[in-house]
């Protein structure tokens, strides 16, 4: 399937601030058009071979991960701000 092989291969999950082997990481493309090349007939798997649609599904997924490092920054910046605070209080 492309998008797990784009997430798996092409993704330097490490630039994001994303431990893919430790964190829980999960990927979901939709991709709708009339003119998907399926791999095969029961129309499960688009074929990766295509470098359009694997280059469409790297840029979403890098869009993504870039939404998530800001989230995950500001989440660990305010956790670390309210160790700091209870540390100074006691």
């Amino acid at each position: 399937d492309v998008s797990t092989r784009v997430a798996q291969t092409k993704i330097k999950w490490s630039s994001y601030k994303i431990d893919h082997k430790r964190d829980k990481i999960g990927v979901f493309v939709s991709i709708v058009s009339t003119k998907i090349p399926y791999k095969g007939t029961g129309k499960e798997y688009i074929g990766d071979d295509i470098t359009e649609i694997s280059n469409s599904v790297k840029r979403a997924i890098q869009s993504c991960c870039q939404q998530l490092r800001v989230h995950l920054q500001k989440r660990n910046a305010l956790r670390d701000q309210k160790e700091r605070k209870s540390r100074l209080t006691k």
